[in-house]
């Protein structure tokens, strides 16, 4: 399957998006940077100012126009979800999965269950954990990052502190 990413927002955004593309190329996901050859679209959003809010949501809306096409799946992520999941749960039933930052610990385990059941439990809890308890993506061991294709080229890769 082909996998296609939009990273909107921070640096940190970024570095998200980009774990999640060796986790999808782990996976034997091929990345894609046509939004119409994708079969699944994953979206990592920013939720900080009204004007990014507004981009994440008409890029959202954008990307829900390829599932009238090849795209099987629309994933969003984010600091946008964190801060109004239940809204964007109810208002937009063309995403088939929102991963809250919390819930990055699970973020494979999510992606699977869709992709295997079509379907995804969605969070009932209300979420008030403060930034510094939101568990992390796990680190890479430095082999394990130096065999990792970062997509930013060569020559630079963002190191998450």
């Amino acid at each position: 399957m082909n996998v296609g990413f939009v990273s909107l927002g921070c640096s940190k955004n970024l570095i998200d998006t980009e774990c999640l593309i060796g986790i999808f190329k782990d996976n034997r996901f091929q990345v894609v940077n046509e939004e119409e050859k994708a079969d699944i679209l994953v979206i990592n959003t920013c939720g900080f100012i009204e004007s990014a809010k507004e981009e994440a949501i008409n890029t959202i809306l954008e990307m829900a126009e390829y599932k009238k096409q090849r795209c099987q799946y629309l994933i969003v992520m984010g600091c946008l979800v964190q801060r109004y999941y239940e809204e964007l749960v109810k208002a937009l039933p063309e995403v088939d999965l929102f991963i809250k930052i919390e819930d990055y610990d699970k973020l494979w385990d999510k992606i699977e269950d869709l992709l295997k059941r079509g379907i995804v439990e969605k969070e009932k809890k209300k979420t008030s954990k403060k930034i510094t308890e939101i568990p992390q993506m796990p680190m890479l061991t430095q082999q394990e990052f130096l065999n990792r294709t970062i997509t930013t080229g060569n020559n630079y890769a963002y190191i998450k502190i």
